[in-house]
C-alpha cells in the first residue's frame, strides 16, 4: 500500500505533536517552573494538527463513499461523477471501479442480446474470465435451444398425429396413407410405406396398405414375404433397422432435379403388447438425427396402437356383420347406451322374479308331480319324494332301480327308450307295482334331455298317480256293462237335451232304434195324447234349471203303446262345473203300480247310482244305503232310529224351513233342491237331491225316500271358478280401460286390439286386422334384424319388456311402456301373443323437453356435481372455466378446503333436508385453481335413484349467472 506526501506530512505532524506533548508533560513534571505559556503553546500546536486531520479524515470518507456507491448501483450516470480527493490510491481506486463499470455494462448487452437469440461474436481474451462465462453461457443456451426445439417438435407431432390417428381411424386404407404422407412431410423425408402384418397359411407378410413419393400419393399393392428384403427381415427381428449406405438399386426417387437415390433407409416395427402388427419404411436424403429417430419410435407405437385397435374395430364389425349384419344398425350414441342399460337392468329384473316364478313352477311340479331321471342306459339317477311315496321306494334304493324296476311291460319299455332316443318326447299309461306289491297306474311323460353338443345327456320323466281315475274308468266300464245289461232305460243327450245313446234297455222298452233318433229329443216321439202337461211342464222346467229329475211319467212305444216309467234324470258336468250332458234313467213301473216288489227293484236300481235314505214321515231314519253311509261317515246303526235333525246344524233344526220340509213331505209333496248337511266328523258337504214321498195305495204318504249325490267338490269347485271369472273380469275390464292391448296369431298377424289402442293410434280394427307387427313400425326399422330376432324369440317361450315404437295411422311414431307376452295352450303350444302397454309418448316428449332444458340450463350455469359423501364428481365447463379445475383433477379437490357454506348451513343439514325431498337456497364460496376464493348465491338440489335414496347432489350456481346479467346490463 503506498501513502502519497499528503498522509505522510500528516503522520509526521501527528507523531511530532505527540512526542512534543509528551516531552511538555515529562518537562512539566521535571521543571515545575518552566513558563506556563511554554505549555500553552504546545497544547494550541497539537490541537490544531488535530483539527487538520479530522478535516482530511472527513473529506476522504466522503470520496470513498461516493466511490462505494459507483460500484454498487449501475444505474449511476458516472459522466457526470466527480470524486474530489487528493488521495492517489482513491483515485486509483475511482479509476478500477469506472473499468469493471463499463465490463459489466459490456456483459449486460452481451447477456440482452444472447437472451433475445442473438448470437455474439467476442474475441477469445485469455485473461478477460467475463467474455469467457458469456461465451460458455451463449453456448449452452444455444444446446437447450435446440434440444428444447427438438422435444417441442416431437411434442407438437406426437400431438398432431394424435388427432391424424383419431380422424382416419375407420378405414385401413384411409389410415395409410394419411398416417405415411404426414409422416415423410413432417420428417422432410422423400418417400415411405406403411405395411400391415398378416398371416397365410402360417406364412407371415407385410401389405403395403400406404406409400407417398415426393408429395404424391402413389398407387401399389405389394406384398413381402418374412425375411424377404429390408421390410421382411424387419418382420422377422422385429426390430428397428436404420441404414445409412442405401445400395443404388433400392430405390430411386424422381425429383425436379433430375434422378437421385436417397442414401437413407429407416424402418420401423409397429409393435402393439408386444404383438408386431406392421412396419413403416421411410426414405430421407439427409441423414435422420437421434431424436427424429426417438419421434419416430414414439410414432410407431401410437400407430401399432391404432391399427390394433382399427383391426379389432374392423373385426367386430365384420364378425357383426356376419351375425345378421346387426352392427350397421346398432350405433348407439350416450343416451341410447344409457336407456339400454336401464333396460338392462329391468329385464334383469325381470329375470330375476321369472327365475322365482321358475323356482316357483319346479317346486308346485316336485310337490304334484312324480319326477324321475334316467341315465341313457336307464338307471335311476333321481327321484323326487313324490315319486319315492308313489312307489313306496327308500332313499338308499334309488340307485339300485332301473326303468325296468318302473315299466313292467318289456315291449312297452323298449317302445319308449327307442322313441326318446331319436329326440321324442313320449307319453304313455301304464300299470305298475310298488315295493309292496300293490298295483298302481301312472301316466308318464318322457323328455329327452341334451347336452351342449345336442347328444343325448339323460332322460326326465314327469308323471301322475292314476290310479284312482283308471278305477273309476273301471267302475264306468262295469256300470256300462249294467246299463246295456238292464231291462231299465238309458239316455244320454248332449246338454241340449239331443240324443247321443241309448242302451238295449231303451230299444227293447220302446221299440226305437239309436239310428233312428240320434240327435232328437225324446219327448218328441215318447209322449203322447195321455201324458200328463204338468208334468211335461215341470220336466221342462227342471232342465231349463239345470236340475235333477224324479218323475213318473206315461210315455208311448213305436207301436203306440204306452207304459209306466220312473224317470230319474240327472245333469253331468265337466272338471269347471260346466253342463256337459244328461243321463236318464227310465224304468218300466207299469207293474209296480199294483206291485210293490217292482218299487224294491226300482229303488234298488236307483240307489246303485245314488245315495238313498229312507226316512218316516216325522223324519226318523228307516235305512240308508252305503253311498250315503260314505258321503257322511256314520255307521248305519249309529242311523237307524234317528231323526234326520242329526245330520244338520243346531240352527236350521229349529228353523221354519226345516219344520216346513217335513210338514211338505208329510203330505205327500216332492222336495228337490242341494241341501247342506254335516258328516259325523263335523264336516260340512252339499247334497243335490230329492226328497221322494211313498204312498200307500190310498195314496197316503207312508214313507220318504231320498236320493242324493255328493257335490260338494263341484260346488267348491263352481263358486272358485265364479270368484276366479269374476276376479278376471274385473282384471280385464281396469285393463281395457287404463292399458292399450294388441292381439297376435302365432304367425304374428294381427286379430284384436282394444278401444285404448285403437282410439289412441287413430286405426279402425279392420285398418290394421291381418297386418304383422312390422307394419305397425316406422318404415327406416321395419327390416331391422333386432325386431326380427325380438318375434322369433316370442314363439321360442321369450317375453319382452320395456318401451316399443310404432306409428299411429298418420304415421306419426307413438311411444308404448310395456310387455310382449306368448300365451300357450293346454298342451303348451303357441296360441297367440299378446301385447299390453300405456302409451307413453307425450312422456317421451316432455323427456325430450326436459333433457333440453337441462343441456340449455347447463350452458348459462355453472354446476357442480358431488356424491353424497360430499366428495366432488363431475362439473359442466362453465364451472371448469369459472374454477379453472379439469376434469382430471377435480375429483382430487376436498370440499371441506375449498368450499364454505354460508354460517348456520352444515353438510349435515343439507344432507338432512335433500333426504327429506326439499332444496337448499344458500350461499357458498369455492377456492379456485389460483388459490382466489368467489362466492354466489346457489341452490343445492338431490337427485333419488330407482329406490327413492339420495344418488347425488347437484349444485346450481345461480349468482354468479346474476353478476354476468348485471355485468352486461353495466356495459
Amino acid at each position: 500500500m503506498r501513502i502519497d506526501s499528503t498522509h505522510r506530512f500528516l503522520l509526521l505532524g501527528f507523531a511530532g505533536m505527540l512526542v512534543a506533548f509528551v516531552a511538555s508533560i515529562l518537562l512539566t513534571l521535571v521543571y515545575k517552573s518552566l513558563n506556563p505559556y511554554y505549555h500553552l503553546s504546545i497544547y494550541v500546536t497539537a490541537f490544531i494538527f488535530f483539527i487538520v486531520m479530522v478535516l482530511n479524515y472527513v473529506r476522504e470518507r466522503k470520496g470513498i463513499k461516493q466511490i462505494s456507491d459507483l460500484g454498487t448501483d449501475l444505474s449511476v450516470d458516472d459522466s457526470k461523477f466527480e470524486v474530489k480527493t487528493s488521495n492517489k490510491w482513491t483515485r486509483n481506486f475511482y479509476q478500477d471501479i469506472l473499468a469493471n463499470r463499463q465490463k459489466i455494462k459490456q456483459a449486460t448487452e452481451w447477456i440482452n442480446a444472447i437472451a433475445e437469440g442473438e448470437k455474439i461474436e467476442l474475441a477469445t481474451d485469455s485473461d478477460n474470465h467475463l467474455s469467457k462465462a458469456v461465451i460458455n453461457l451463449q453456448s449452452e443456451l444455444i444446446k437447450f435451444r435446440s434440444k428444447e426445439e427438438k422435444r417441442t417438435w416431437q411434442a407438437e407431432g406426437l400431438a398432431k398425429f394424435s388427432e391424424l390417428l383419431r380422424t382416419y381411424n375407420e378405414n385401413m386404407k384411409d389410415f395409410g396413407f394419411h398416417i405415411i404422407s404426414e409422416t415423410v412431410k413432417y420428417i422432410q423425408g422423400n418417400q415411405g410405406a406403411l405395411f400391415l402384418a398378416g398371416k397365410e397359411d402360417e406364412e407371415e407378410y407385410l401389405e403395403m396398405i400406404g406409400c407417398y413419393a415426393y408429395e404424391r400419393k402413389k398407387l401399389a399393392n405389394k406384398r413381402i414375404a418374412k425375411g424377404e428384403g429390408l421390410v421382411g427381415q424387419c418382420l422377422q427381428e422385429k426390430d428397428l433397422i436404420y441404414i445409412t449406405d442405401v445400395p443404388e438399386h433400392y430405390v430411386k426417387i424422381t425429383s425436379g432435379l433430375g434422378h437421385a437415390l436417397p442414401r437413407h433407409i429407416l424402418i420401423v416395427p409397429l409393435i402393439s403388447d408386444e404383438k408386431m402388427v406392421g412396419a413403416m419404411e421411410l426414405a430421407s436424403f439427409t441423414i435422420l438425427e437421434e431424436y427424429q429417430i426417438e419421434f419416430l419410435k414414439d410414432l410407431a407405437k401410437n400407430i401399432a396402437a391404432s391399427i390394433a385397435v382399427i383391426q379389432v374395430n374392423e373385426n367386430t364389425q365384420k364378425l357383426l356383420e356376419d351375425s345378421q349384419k346387426m352392427s350397421s344398425e346398432l350405433q348407439a350414441n350416450e343416451e341410447e347406451m344409457r336407456q339400454n342399460m336401464e333396460e338392462m337392468e329391468a329385464t334383469q329384473e325381470e329375470m330375476a322374479r321369472n327365475q322365482l316364478e321358475l323356482d316357483g313352477v319346479f317346486s308346485a311340479i316336485n310337490n304334484t308331480l312324480l319326477k324321475a331321471e334316467f341315465d341313457v342306459e336307464g338307471k335311476v339317477i333321481s327321484a323326487n319324494q313324490k315319486f319315492q311315496e308313489f312307489l313306496k321306494w327308500e332313499e338308499a334304493d334309488i340307485k339300485y332301480k332301473k326303468h325296468e324296476n318302473i315299466c313292467k311291460n318289456p315291449q312297452l319299455c323298449d317302445e319308449i327308450w327307442r322313441k326318446i332316443k331319436t329326440g321324442t318326447n313320449h307319453i304313455v299309461e301304464y300299470e305298475t307295482s310298488t315295493s309292496k306289491k300293490e298295483k298302481v297306474w301312472m301316466e308318464a311323460s318322457y323328455s329327452p334331455v341334451l347336452d351342449k353338443n345336442g347328444h343325448l345327456n339323460k332322460i326326465l320323466m314327469l308323471g301322475q298317480d292314476i290310479s284312482e281315475r283308471v278305477a273309476n274308468e273301471e267302475e264306468q266300464r262295469r256300470l256300462s256293462l249294467v246299463a246295456d245289461n238292464t231291462d231299465n232305460s238309458v239316455i244320454i243327450t248332449n246338454k241340449e237335451g239331443l240324443i247321443e245313446y241309448v242302451n238295449s234297455g231303451f230299444e227293447n222298452m220302446t221299440g226305437y232304434k239309436l239310428d233312428e233318433i240320434r240327435g232328437r229329443k225324446p219327448g218328441e216321439f215318447l209322449q203322447g195324447p195321455e201324458t200328463n202337461l204338468e208334468t211335461k211342464k215341470k220336466i221342462s222346467q227342471l232342465l231349463k234349471e239345470q236340475k235333477p229329475i224324479y218323475e213318473e211319467i206315461l210315455n208311448y212305444d213305436k207301436g203306440g203303446n204306452s207304459y209306466w216309467v220312473s224317470l230319474a234324470i240327472n245333469p253331468v258336468r265337466d272338471e269347471k262345473g260346466e253342463l256337459k250332458n244328461y243321463i236318464a234313467i227310465q224304468a218300466d213301473i207299469t207293474a209296480t203300480k199294483k206291485s210293490a216288489l217292482d218299487a224294491k227293484y226300482k229303488l234298488e236300481a236307483i240307489g246303485r247310482a245314488n245315495a238313498v235314505m229312507e226316512f218316516d214321515t216325522k223324519g226318523i231314519v228307516l235305512d240308508v244305503n252305503q253311498n250315503y253311509l260314505d258321503i257322511i261317515g256314520y255307521e248305519k246303526d249309529e242311523l237307524i232310529g234317528k231323526h234326520h235333525e242329526l245330520m244338520v246344524d243346531n240352527h236350521s233344526a229349529q228353523s221354519l224351513e226345516y219344520k216346513k220340509l217335513w210338514g211338505k213331505l208329510a203330505n205327500g209333496e216332492f222336495v228337490t233342491g242341494e241341501f247342506e248337511r254335516y258328516t259325523k266328523s263335523g264336516k260340512k258337504v252339499i247334497l243335490k237331491g230329492v226328497f221322494n214321498p211313498i204312498f200307500d195305495i190310498n195314496g197316503k204318504a207312508i214313507k220318504v225316500v231320498k236320493f242324493a249325490t255328493d257335490i260338494t267338490q263341484e260346488k267348491l269347485l263352481e263358486r272358485e271358478n265364479e270368484r276366479q271369472q269374476a276376479e278376471l273380469m274385473n282384471h280385464m275390464e281396469a285393463i281395457n280401460k287404463t292399458i292399450g292391448s294388441l292381439e297376435f296369431d302365432k304367425k304374428g298377424k294381427i286379430v284384436k286390439a282394444n278401444e285404448i289402442y285403437l282410439s289412441i293410434t287413430g286405426f279402425k280394427l279392420e285398418d290394421i286386422e291381418g297386418k304383422s307387427y312390422f307394419d305397425l313400425l316406422p318404415e327406416k326399422d321395419r327390416f331391422k334384424p333386432q325386431y326380427q330376432l325380438m318375434w322369433e324369440s316370442l314363439q321360442n317361450g321369450k317375453f319382452f319388456s320395456g318401451e316399443f315404437k310404432q306409428v299411429d295411422k298418420s304415421g306419426h311414431e307413438v311411444w308404448l311402456s310395456g310387455t310382449i307376452n306368448p300365451i300357450y295352450d293346454n298342451e303348451q303350444n303357441l296360441e297367440k301373443v299378446l301385447l299390453l302397454a300405456q302409451f307413453t309418448t307425450k312422456s317421451k316428449q316432455k323427456l325430450n323437453e326436459l333433457g333440453g332444458s337441462v343441456t340449455a340450463m347447463k350452458g348459462v350455469i355453472p354446476i357442480l356435481e358431488l356424491n353424497t359423501d360430499f366428495s366432488l364428481k363431475n362439473a359442466n365447463p362453465l364451472f371448469f372455466e369459472a374454477s379453472g379445475f379439469s376434469r382430471m383433477t377435480l375429483k382430487a379437490v376436498d370440499f371441506a378446503n375449498h368450499f364454505k357454506l354460508e354460517k348456520g348451513v352444515t353438510q349435515n343439514t343439507v344432507l338432512a333436508d335433500l333426504e327429506n325431498g326439499k332444496r337448499v337456497e344458500t350461499y357458498l364460496e369455492f377456492k379456485t385453481n389460483d388459490g382466489d376464493w368467489i362466492g354466489s348465491k346457489v341452490s343445492i338440489a338431490g337427485v333419488q335413484n330407482l329406490d327413492l335414496e339420495l344418488d347425488k347432489i347437484i349444485i346450481l350456481f345461480t349468482g354468479m349467472v346474476e353478476q354476468q346479467l348485471k355485468l352486461k346490463n353495466v356495459n
